[in-house]
Parts: structure tokens; sequence; C-alpha cells
């Protein structure tokens, strides 16, 4: 399997996590949960079938988008197919970043899936066509690095107030304090909230909980040795049921029956059966 990750440098650093390619792998289980990140995803599909993207566990039917998608912030898991051998592109953006790319607020994508060429019109599908004939992954990453440099709107970067809130809650989530938070950037609440929900695409405590979420499953796919009552502390919830209620809302699983795909993967979890 090829699995290539990039990291560009700037100016879409300040805005792009990574960009990736993964190529020729078929996984052993025919779905798996996606779970929530606080993020926003662009993914090509490099394959002529369709992605199939299911909204729970129990929802048989599912949607399904050719060509390219964007991936929205999402407040629970969601389920994909991965029956089909993977073949697949995508960014994957900072929290906050993806906005100025998308020529709305990160709001309008929050829990949704919606195709590219929704977004980007006709560029969506040459963009698409042009990573199909890239012969290497370091091809493919200099094309997405162009479609996104085209792409690139005012204003630049999140709002001040939004981005020193972003840096609390995702440096120190088990010990931030949303209001004192606020309270720093001298906003009001209700005008903290939406400017970060329209940079982020969710509530400052919604954003906080998935990040605490997030350092404990990433402390479980390290494989580091676990003592349940101190993960909890240490990732700031209030005792080990609480932690146990938070992770079963997001990933679908207690915190005993989580089994990443993969290390370097920790939200991604195989369905059985």
């Amino acid at each position: 399997m090829i699995a290539r990750i990039h990291k560009p440098g700037l100016p879409l650093g300040a805005f792009v996590d990574c960009l990736w390619h993964y190529h020729g792998h078929t996984a052993s289980h025919k779905r798996e949960r996606a779970l929530p990140t606080g993020t926003v995803e662009i993914v090509v599909s490099l394959r002529d079938d369709p992605f199939r993207i299911f909204r729970n566990d129990s929802d048989a039917q599912g949607e399904r988008f050719r060509g390219a998608i964007v991936c929205g912030p999402q407040s629970g898991h969601f389920v994909l197919d991965t029956s089909q051998e993977e073949s697949v592109a995508g960014v994957h953006f900072k929290p906050g970043g993806a906005a100025p790319f998308l020529g709305v607020p990160a709001s309008e994508f929050t829990d949704r899936h919606v195709g590219l060429e929704d977004v980007w019109g006709a560029r969506a599908r040459e963009l698409r066509e042009r990573l199909l004939e890239a012969g290497s992954s370091e091809a493919l990453f200099e094309l997405l690095e162009e479609a996104l440099l085209a792409r690139l709107k005012r204003p630049l970067l999140p709002h001040p107030a939004v981005a020193y809130g972003l840096r609390q809650l995702t440096a120190m989530p088990a010990m931030a304090r949303i209001g004192q938070v606020r309270e720093e950037t001298g906003y009001g609440a209700k005008r903290f909230i939406e400017l970060f929900r329209s940079s982020v695409g969710l509530t400052p405590k919604l954003y906080c909980r998935i990040q605490r979420f997030q350092s404990v499953i990433e402390r479980l796919a390290r494989g580091d040795r676990v003592e349940w009552a101190g993960v909890a502390v240490d990732a700031g919830f209030c005792d080990q049921s609480h932690l146990n209620r938070e992770f079963r809302a997001f990933s679908g699983v207690t915190p005993t029956e989580y089994r990443p795909v993969a290390d370097d993967r920790p939200s991604h979890v195989a369905i059985d059966g």
C-alpha cells in the first residue's frame, strides 16, 4: 500500500495540517467509524466507484458521492464503506483553516458531506482529472497545493479572538475553561460563539469536548499503559464515568472496546460484521 503524507510550507501551512495519499489497500472489514476531530477534510476518490457514507451504524442506505467531497466538522462519528480497495487523496485542514478555501463559513458544512463540485464548480472536476493522471504522490501533492493556492480567499486568517481561542482550547483541552478564554478575548459570549462557529464549524464547548476525546484516543493508539481513573483526570474529565459517557457518545464504543484500524489512524475504528 502507498501511504504518503506531505506537510505544505507557507502560506498553505498556516491553514493545512497535511496533504495525504492512500493507494492499494483493501480493508479486512466492510465498514468503519470515522470519529470526530473538530476539523474539515477534502477527500478525492481516485477510483470510479462512488463514495458511500452512512450517518450512523444503523443507516443501511447511506449517501453516495462521486469524485470529491468536503467532509465538514462533525459532532459525532459517521460510517464509511471500506469494502472497496482504497485509492484516495485529500487535504486535512487545521482547526479553523478551511473557511478561506470554501468561500462560506465552516458552519455551513457542520455534520454534512458536500460534493466538492457544489463548492468549487467545474474546477473540482478538473482537479480530480489531473490528479488521476498524476504519476506519483509528489506530483499529486503539487497539484493539490496549486488548486488550494488558487482558491485562497480573504480574510486569510481566523478572527484574532478565534485564533486565540483555538490556541488555548487545542493546546490545553483538559485545563481550558471556555468562559475564561472568552473573557480574555474581550468578546461577549454570544459574539464569541458566532465567530468561533463561523470559522471552525463547531461551538467552543463542543470543539473542546472533541479535543479532550482526541487526547484520550491518541494516548490509547500509542499503546500507553492505561490506568483509567488517571486517564480521565489527565484529559479533564470529572471521573471515569464521565470519560466513558463522552467516549461512547463520540465513538460508539467504550474506551476498553476501542481498537483503531491502525496506530497512525486513531480516528478510524472497524465495525465488525
